[in-house]
């Protein structure tokens, strides 16, 4: 039935015990996943994310942690040391990456400007064909035998 599918994902679950996601008293609730688009009849196939599913008491899907992998290539993040700091136009902020999900939940500007950075980035780029392919693709190394697949 492979051939039959429109669309097929890989999910691929790490063993490692820093991939899983623990509540404030050391209990699992979720774990860390690596998405992998394998076909798809809109062409865009091979590309590929990582996010946190929480299976625990709160069901669904941690969004924000992923945001920030997906601007990290930006040139508008920079790092120094355990800081980062976001520069845009007439804005500037910086953070440590432990604090970035209570950051994005409390100040609404933050979030606004990542929201637009990552249109711009990730969504524009790609649809106008800017910068590097390989900046959209996962390599096969990047990714372990998978877990499950959806149709």
């Amino acid at each position: 039935m492979h051939y039959a599918y429109s669309l097929r994902i890989w999910l691929t679950g790490r063993k490692a015990k820093s991939s899983f996601v623990v509540d404030e008293k050391g209990f699992r609730i979720g774990s860390e996943v690596k998405i992998k688009l394998e076909k798809s009849r809109f062409g865009t196939q091979g590309r590929s994310c990582a996010f946190r599913i929480l299976w625990g008491n709160e069901i669904g899907i941690r969004d924000e942690e992923s945001w920030f992998d997906a601007i990290k290539s930006s040139e508008h993040l920079t790092s120094a040391g355990a800081w980062y700091t976001l520069k845009l136009d007439d804005y500037e902020k910086k953070f440590q990456p432990s604090k970035w999900t209570q950051l994005i939940s409390t100040d609404d500007e933050f979030k606004s400007r990542v929201m637009r950075l990552m249109d711009e980035e990730i969504i524009q780029k790609f649809d106008k064909r800017e910068g590097s392919a390989d900046a959209y693709y996962a390599e096969p190394e990047d990714l372990t035998v998978p877990h499950k697949e959806k149709s």
